[in-house]
């Protein structure tokens, strides 16, 4: 079993438990991606793909109930997989705020500028009060980024 040191522990509190994990972690289970990513076929190669990669958890009483995938980039941190399942007594609004702390934070501590995202579309309005900008809108998606200096 994985250390809590190894695992990245970036916040335990009396709600949530965020854990950063690299792509040499051990996977996602596939019963957790497929209600993460109900439109997910189970084992295609994109399935297969986001159990293996680096990854921010976000878990509340063992249950994850937050995903983000990430991907480092010369002095960005991207995102392009992200959902929230929150589950009876977990506000989706919470979820996606713990996510997005330890999302930053985890950018901030890895020397990057520039986070970019592909978040759920109910999560837009509240990413631009976070100072997140739009930069790509299309049929694939809407990319937003948050500059640090």
């Amino acid at each position: 079993m994985e250390s809590a040191a190894a695992a990245g522990v970036v916040e335990s509190n009396g709600a949530f438990r965020v854990q950063v994990r690299g792509a040499d972690a051990a996977p996602v289970p596939p019963a957790d991606l497929a209600r993460l990513f109900p439109r997910l076929r189970p084992f295609s190669p994109r399935f297969d793909r986001l159990a293996q990669s680096a990854r921010i958890e976000v878990t509340r009483e063992d249950e994850l109930v937050g995903l983000a995938i990430y991907l480092r980039a010369e002095d960005e941190l991207r995102v392009p997989e992200l959902a929230v399942n929150p589950g009876p007594g977990n506000g989706r609004r919470e979820v996606l705020n713990t996510l997005f702390d330890a999302l930053e934070v985890a950018c901030l501590a890895g020397g990057h500028r520039r986070l970019i995202v592909t978040p759920p579309p109910a999560a837009l309005a509240m990413l631009q009060r976070r100072g997140y900008e739009l930069i790509r809108e299309g049929c694939a998606g809407t990319w937003l980024e948050k500059r640090f200096q």
